[in-house]
Protein backbone atom coordinates (compact mmCIF):
# COMPACT_ATOMS: atom_id res chain seq x y z
CA UNK A 1 0.00 0.00 0.00
CA UNK A 2 1.48 3.36 -1.14
CA UNK A 3 -0.01 6.26 0.71
CA UNK A 4 -1.10 9.31 -1.73
CA UNK A 5 -1.97 12.22 -0.71
CA UNK A 6 -1.07 14.32 -4.40
CA UNK A 7 -3.31 17.63 -4.12
CA UNK A 8 -4.27 18.19 -0.53
CA UNK A 9 -2.84 20.81 1.83
CA UNK A 10 -1.94 19.78 5.17
CA UNK A 11 -2.11 21.88 7.85
CA UNK A 12 -0.07 20.86 11.14
CA UNK A 13 0.50 22.96 14.13
CA UNK A 14 4.06 22.83 15.99
CA UNK A 15 5.76 21.52 12.97
CA UNK A 16 8.64 23.01 13.62
CA UNK A 17 9.75 20.59 16.54
CA UNK A 18 9.50 16.95 17.83
CA UNK A 19 6.28 14.80 16.72
CA UNK A 20 5.18 17.96 14.24
CA UNK A 21 8.27 18.07 12.33
CA UNK A 22 8.52 14.73 12.06
CA UNK A 23 4.37 14.36 10.92
CA UNK A 24 5.14 17.30 8.16
CA UNK A 25 8.30 15.56 7.34
CA UNK A 26 6.36 12.16 6.33
CA UNK A 27 3.38 13.58 5.21
CA UNK A 28 5.25 15.70 2.36
CA UNK A 29 6.41 12.45 0.70
CA UNK A 30 2.95 11.39 0.01
CA UNK A 31 2.72 14.60 -2.27
CA UNK A 32 1.39 16.81 -0.14
CA UNK A 33 1.87 20.68 0.61
CA UNK A 34 2.42 20.94 4.54
CA UNK A 35 1.81 24.53 5.68
CA UNK A 36 4.05 24.42 9.21
CA UNK A 37 1.80 26.17 11.74
CA UNK A 38 4.31 28.04 14.31
CA UNK A 39 4.07 30.51 17.28
CA UNK A 40 7.41 31.60 18.94
CA UNK A 41 10.32 29.90 16.91
CA UNK A 42 10.25 30.62 12.92
CA UNK A 43 13.51 29.08 12.65
CA UNK A 44 12.68 26.04 13.60
CA UNK A 45 9.64 25.98 11.41
CA UNK A 46 11.85 27.39 8.76
CA UNK A 47 14.27 24.39 9.14
CA UNK A 48 11.06 22.17 8.80
CA UNK A 49 10.45 23.33 5.39
CA UNK A 50 13.69 23.53 4.45
CA UNK A 51 14.20 19.72 4.98
CA UNK A 52 11.06 18.89 3.12
CA UNK A 53 12.30 21.08 0.22
CA UNK A 54 15.63 19.56 0.05
CA UNK A 55 14.21 16.02 -0.36
CA UNK A 56 11.90 16.98 -3.42
CA UNK A 57 8.59 18.37 -1.26
CA UNK A 58 6.62 20.95 -1.31
CA UNK A 59 6.12 23.20 2.45
CA UNK A 60 5.21 26.46 3.67
CA UNK A 61 5.00 28.25 6.88
CA UNK A 62 1.96 30.23 8.69
CA UNK A 63 2.48 32.30 11.87
CA UNK A 64 -0.92 31.68 14.15
CA UNK A 65 -1.38 32.13 17.83
CA UNK A 66 -3.96 28.90 19.32
CA UNK A 67 -5.04 31.44 22.10
CA UNK A 68 -6.48 34.28 19.33
CA UNK A 69 -9.34 32.96 17.31
CA UNK A 70 -8.64 36.13 15.18
CA UNK A 71 -5.67 34.59 14.53
CA UNK A 72 -6.70 31.15 13.60
CA UNK A 73 -9.18 32.39 11.02
CA UNK A 74 -6.86 34.76 9.17
CA UNK A 75 -4.13 32.32 8.99
CA UNK A 76 -6.67 29.90 7.21
CA UNK A 77 -7.97 32.46 5.11
CA UNK A 78 -4.42 33.19 4.00
CA UNK A 79 -3.80 29.23 2.85
CA UNK A 80 -6.59 29.37 1.71
CA UNK A 81 -6.52 32.17 -0.58
CA UNK A 82 -2.55 30.69 -1.66
CA UNK A 83 -3.51 27.09 -1.82
CA UNK A 84 -6.83 26.46 -2.30
CA UNK A 85 -7.53 25.34 1.17
CA UNK A 86 -7.11 23.45 4.20
CA UNK A 87 -7.81 19.10 3.82
CA UNK A 88 -5.67 18.32 6.47
CA UNK A 89 -5.20 19.41 9.63
CA UNK A 90 -3.28 17.81 12.65
CA UNK A 91 -3.60 19.61 15.80
CA UNK A 92 -0.49 18.94 17.64
CA UNK A 93 0.73 22.22 19.38
CA UNK A 94 0.25 22.02 22.62
CA UNK A 95 2.12 23.00 26.34
CA UNK A 96 2.61 20.73 29.15
CA UNK A 97 3.95 22.23 32.25
CA UNK A 98 4.35 20.82 35.25
CA UNK A 99 2.65 22.21 38.27
CA UNK A 100 1.55 20.79 41.70
CA UNK A 101 -2.22 21.03 42.06
CA UNK A 102 -1.86 23.80 44.62
CA UNK A 103 0.35 25.71 42.64
CA UNK A 104 -1.62 26.08 39.49
CA UNK A 105 -2.65 29.31 38.62
CA UNK A 106 -5.97 30.72 37.22
CA UNK A 107 -3.58 32.39 34.32
CA UNK A 108 -2.21 28.85 33.74
CA UNK A 109 -5.21 26.50 33.54
CA UNK A 110 -6.32 28.98 30.85
CA UNK A 111 -3.22 29.24 28.78
CA UNK A 112 -2.99 25.29 29.04
CA UNK A 113 -6.53 24.78 28.14
CA UNK A 114 -6.65 27.59 25.89
CA UNK A 115 -3.71 26.31 23.86
CA UNK A 116 -4.01 22.71 24.07
CA UNK A 117 -8.36 22.80 23.60
CA UNK A 118 -9.59 26.19 23.01
CA UNK A 119 -7.44 25.98 19.96
CA UNK A 120 -8.01 23.39 18.23
CA UNK A 121 -11.58 23.54 18.41
CA UNK A 122 -11.42 26.84 16.46
CA UNK A 123 -8.78 25.55 14.14
CA UNK A 124 -11.10 22.77 13.11
CA UNK A 125 -13.98 24.56 13.12
CA UNK A 126 -12.18 27.06 10.67
CA UNK A 127 -11.24 24.54 8.28
CA UNK A 128 -14.52 22.42 8.45
CA UNK A 129 -16.49 24.61 5.67
CA UNK A 130 -13.59 24.18 2.81
CA UNK A 131 -13.59 20.72 3.40
CA UNK A 132 -16.99 20.27 4.05
CA UNK A 133 -17.34 21.86 0.00
CA UNK A 134 -15.03 19.45 -1.33
CA UNK A 135 -16.60 16.44 0.42
CA UNK A 136 -13.27 15.40 2.00
CA UNK A 137 -11.39 16.21 5.31
CA UNK A 138 -9.33 14.73 7.27
CA UNK A 139 -8.56 15.80 11.45
CA UNK A 140 -6.15 14.14 13.78
CA UNK A 141 -5.72 15.53 17.17
CA UNK A 142 -2.74 14.65 18.69
CA UNK A 143 -3.30 13.55 23.07
CA UNK A 144 -1.22 11.25 25.18
CA UNK A 145 -2.37 8.45 27.12
CA UNK A 146 -2.00 10.90 30.26
CA UNK A 147 -5.69 11.29 29.07
CA UNK A 148 -6.23 8.20 30.67
CA UNK A 149 -4.24 7.41 33.64
CA UNK A 150 -3.73 10.65 35.07
CA UNK A 151 -0.45 12.26 35.59
CA UNK A 152 0.96 14.12 38.75
CA UNK A 153 1.52 17.79 38.62
CA UNK A 154 -0.42 17.67 35.48
CA UNK A 155 -4.02 18.19 36.24
CA UNK A 156 -4.41 21.28 33.29
CA UNK A 157 -2.87 18.61 30.83
CA UNK A 158 -4.52 15.94 31.43
CA UNK A 159 -7.80 17.89 31.71
CA UNK A 160 -7.45 18.77 27.75
CA UNK A 161 -5.53 15.83 26.78
CA UNK A 162 -8.99 14.19 27.85
CA UNK A 163 -11.12 17.13 25.97
CA UNK A 164 -9.45 16.46 22.81
CA UNK A 165 -10.14 12.95 22.73
CA UNK A 166 -14.21 13.74 23.34
CA UNK A 167 -13.92 16.99 20.55
CA UNK A 168 -12.52 13.96 17.90
CA UNK A 169 -15.77 12.07 18.72
CA UNK A 170 -18.42 15.04 18.66
CA UNK A 171 -16.74 16.37 15.38
CA UNK A 172 -16.54 13.16 13.45
CA UNK A 173 -20.20 12.44 14.59
CA UNK A 174 -21.18 15.52 13.27
CA UNK A 175 -19.24 15.92 10.25
CA UNK A 176 -18.94 12.12 9.19
CA UNK A 177 -21.90 12.80 6.03
CA UNK A 178 -19.43 15.32 4.42
CA UNK A 179 -16.67 12.99 3.44
CA UNK A 180 -14.81 14.49 7.29
CA UNK A 181 -12.95 11.93 9.10
CA UNK A 182 -11.92 13.40 12.63
CA UNK A 183 -9.49 10.95 15.01
CA UNK A 184 -7.29 11.35 17.61
CA UNK A 185 -3.32 10.04 18.07
CA UNK A 186 -2.53 9.05 21.27
CA UNK A 187 1.60 9.03 22.02
CA UNK A 188 2.97 6.70 24.61
CA UNK A 189 6.60 7.24 25.95
CA UNK A 190 8.19 8.76 23.18
CA UNK A 191 11.51 10.31 22.45
CA UNK A 192 11.19 13.58 22.42
CA UNK A 193 13.41 17.10 22.72
CA UNK A 194 11.91 18.17 26.27
CA UNK A 195 12.25 21.07 28.73
CA UNK A 196 14.59 20.70 31.15
CA UNK A 197 12.77 23.24 33.80
CA UNK A 198 9.54 20.47 33.16
CA UNK A 199 11.77 16.96 33.10
CA UNK A 200 14.63 17.48 35.72
CA UNK A 201 14.45 13.76 36.20
CA UNK A 202 13.95 12.57 32.63
CA UNK A 203 16.53 9.49 32.22
CA UNK A 204 14.76 7.78 35.70
CA UNK A 205 11.23 9.06 34.40
CA UNK A 206 11.78 7.10 30.74
CA UNK A 207 13.57 4.13 33.00
CA UNK A 208 10.37 4.08 35.08
CA UNK A 209 8.12 4.09 31.76
CA UNK A 210 10.66 1.66 29.85
CA UNK A 211 9.92 -1.04 32.53
CA UNK A 212 5.79 -0.75 31.56
CA UNK A 213 5.93 -1.22 27.56
CA UNK A 214 5.60 -4.77 26.57
CA UNK A 215 7.47 -4.07 23.16
CA UNK A 216 10.70 -3.12 24.96
CA UNK A 217 11.91 0.22 23.89
CA UNK A 218 10.30 4.22 23.82
CA UNK A 219 8.62 5.21 20.78
CA UNK A 220 10.15 7.32 18.21
CA UNK A 221 8.48 10.74 16.12
CA UNK A 222 8.38 8.56 13.17
CA UNK A 223 6.08 6.32 14.92
CA UNK A 224 3.91 8.78 15.42
CA UNK A 225 4.39 10.13 11.87
CA UNK A 226 3.96 6.88 10.20
CA UNK A 227 0.64 6.62 12.20
CA UNK A 228 -0.57 9.93 11.15
CA UNK A 229 0.17 9.55 7.99
CA UNK A 230 -2.24 6.24 7.44
CA UNK A 231 -5.04 8.14 9.80
CA UNK A 232 -5.21 11.66 7.40
CA UNK A 233 -5.22 8.68 3.78
CA UNK A 234 -7.97 7.61 1.89
CA UNK A 235 -6.91 3.96 2.90
CA UNK A 236 -8.28 5.20 6.18
CA UNK A 237 -11.39 6.35 4.83
CA UNK A 238 -14.06 4.72 6.93
CA UNK A 239 -12.41 5.35 10.18
CA UNK A 240 -13.73 8.51 12.29
CA UNK A 241 -14.34 8.99 16.04
CA UNK A 242 -11.76 6.75 17.13
CA UNK A 243 -8.13 7.09 19.02
CA UNK A 244 -4.68 5.32 17.39
CA UNK A 245 -2.88 4.46 20.50
CA UNK A 246 0.87 4.50 19.59
CA UNK A 247 2.26 2.92 22.71
CA UNK A 248 4.06 -0.03 22.72
CA UNK A 249 1.78 -1.71 24.06
CA UNK A 250 1.65 -0.05 27.17
CA UNK A 251 -1.88 1.49 26.56
CA UNK A 252 -4.41 -0.02 26.79
CA UNK A 253 -3.28 -3.36 26.40
CA UNK A 254 -1.09 -3.89 29.59
CA UNK A 255 1.19 -1.62 32.17
CA UNK A 256 3.51 -4.15 32.59
CA UNK A 257 6.38 -5.37 30.17
CA UNK A 258 6.46 -9.23 31.48
CA UNK A 259 10.46 -9.53 31.65
CA UNK A 260 11.09 -13.61 31.22
CA UNK A 261 9.49 -15.76 29.10
CA UNK A 262 9.91 -19.46 28.84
Amino acid sequence: MKISLTGKVALITGAGRNIGRAIAITMATTGAHIVCGWREDEAMADETVATIKAAGGSASTSRMELRDVASLRAAVERITAEYGGVDILVNNAAMRPRTKIADVTPDEWDAVLETNLRGPFFLSQAVIPGMRARNWGRIVNVSGVDAYWGNPQRPHNVASKTGIIGLARALANETARWGITVNTLVPGAIQTTRKAEWYPNLDEIMKNRLDRIPMGRIGSVQDLANACTFLVSDEAGYITGQELNVTGGSFPLVRQREVEYD
